[in-house]
């Protein structure tokens, strides 16, 4: 397959990558197709009209935004390739970075505001019913054992296994 070929097949897969990411940024912004998002899709009717969810719906307009600005440089990652022979190999890998971490940092972002606003509601909720205070302490601590056998399990899978292959 020559460089045309690439550049009509990527021009073709951006337009409707593109398109999906602009359609899911218009309903995530106003509001709709919320439950799409990862792990709100059990979210109750009354926490469904809530102004967070109202405010996460935003937030991920916008890293849907960014994925469609990604298509763009994916793109034209492409066409540099196909076009610009040794320059589009020194540019290309700078798109696709850029076009990467416009996927990246947005959904780091989103991640981090939701579990400030997660711990916010439920440091809320402790103050208002005491009692549950307890159980928060005795989730946080099995967070923490979650934490540390993940962080044995890939210390072996990315450390101890590849020094044993060599």
């Amino acid at each position: 397959m020559d460089g045309m070929e690439k550049l009509i097949g990527a021009t073709i897969v951006s337009i409707v990558l593109f398109a999906f990411f602009a359609l899911m940024a218009w309903k995530f912004w106003h509001g709709r197709w919320l439950r799409a998002i990862a792990g709100n899709n059990l979210v109750s009717d009354e926490e469904y009209d809530s102004p967070f969810q109202r405010a996460l719906g935003r937030r991920m307009g916008v890293v849907m935004a960014c994925c469609c600005v990604s298509m763009v440089l994916l793109l034209a990652s492409t066409a540099a390739t196909a076009f610009d022979g040794d320059l589009g190999a020194v540019i290309s890998p700078a798109l696709v970075g850029a076009a990467v971490l416009l996927i990246v940092v947005p959904c780091i972002w989103v991640v981090v505001w939701s579990n400030v606003q997660a711990r916010r509601q439920r440091n809320e909720a402790l103050d208002a019913d005491p009692p549950k205070a307890e159980d928060a302490k005795l989730d946080r601590k099995a967070a923490v054992v979650l934490g540390v056998i993940l962080g044995i399990y890939l210390f072996i899978v990315l450390v101890v296994v590849p020094l044993a292959i060599r």
